[in-house]
């Protein structure tokens, strides 16, 4: 039994650098939504207007915009590429990535965790960080699974392996819209922690009941809309396929597997005016 107090008193230090940071840098989001609302109109916020952390997102925004009139999107684009490549390693994203390697460590810390499964990992960057931290922390006995739904993924664990040889580091091809195979079950060793960056915008809520199969401790890095109403910002990314995720019903998904189910950034997102929540954790 996982004493779910604990685990919420060791988050507590990692969510006062995150409010920290995220107040010191950004103190509303609105001007973020105008962006997009112009945008939608056809027009443009110019970029003297946009808080300096806020323009590589409505560069992405206006792309999406201008190459969605033309043809349908293409991730291959070198545009594209070279543009979310600007936001992932923006400021915003740079701060998510921090505090989701330090929430894990400090939950890794104070609960005896056996198994981490990343789902979504992609190229590896904020999983190099966890790793990093794993052995400056001494964690090296907790075994590392990661995924992601592309086969890439076996080049990803390799370079992690050579990077880091100490570490128990075992990858699985999972699109985390269908259950988990059995081989990736039978290589749990719980207490397990299960977490995910961004993946539901495309797998949908259901999603959530595939990782939660899996998970002891799980932690959802996503945008969720508190309103349930959709921004200008949801309907410019509806353009590229992505789904409109609602709180209420991921908590119904994660109620059917966690008695705990705790937002993170509650006190974020009423200090900047965030319409959603980023960082939700739900305990077994």
């Amino acid at each position: 039994m996982i004493d779910k107090e604990s685990v919420l008193a060791a988050i507590t230090a990692p969510m006062q650098r995150y409010i920290q940071k995220m107040t010191r840098s950004l103190s509303d989001w609105q001007p973020l939504e105008d962006a997009a609302e112009l945008l939608l109109q056809g027009k443009d916020m110019p970029d003297e207007q946009l808080h300096p952390d806020f323009k590589p997102l409505v560069k992405m925004m206006r792309l999406i915009r201008d190459l969605s009139r033309e043809a349908a999107w293409d991730w291959a684009n070198p545009l594209v590429q070279q543009t979310f490549k600007e936001v992932a390693e923006g400021e915003i994203f740079r701060m998510f990535s921090e505090t989701a390697v330090d929430i894990l460590m400090s939950i890794m810390q104070q609960v005896n965790i056996k198994t981490v499964v990343e789902a979504g990992t992609g190229p590896g960057k904020v999983t190099a960080q966890l790793c990093k931290e794993m052995l400056c922390r001494k964690l090296d006995n907790v075994s590392l699974i990661i995924s992601d739904k592309v086969p890439a993924i076996s080049q990803t664990a390799s370079a992690l392996r050579t990077a880091f040889p100490s570490l128990s580091i075992t990858d699985f091809v999972w699109d985390v819209r269908q259950e988990a195979e059995q081989k990736l079950y039978e290589s749990l060793k719980p207490p397990v922690l299960v977490f995910e960056r961004f993946c539901l915008p495309y797998a949908g809520h259901s999603a959530i009941d595939n990782l939660s199969r899996l998970a002891d401790i799980l932690l959802l890095i996503d945008d969720l809309s508190l309103t349930g109403k959709k921004a200008s910002f949801d309907l410019l990314y509806e353009k590229i396929g992505t789904q409109f995720l609602i709180f209420e019903k991921a908590k119904h998904h994660l109620e059917q597997f966690f008695s705990l189910i705790h937002v993170c950034d509650r006190e974020v997102v009423k200090t900047i005016n965030s319409p959603v929540v980023t960082f939700t954790l739900a305990i077994k």
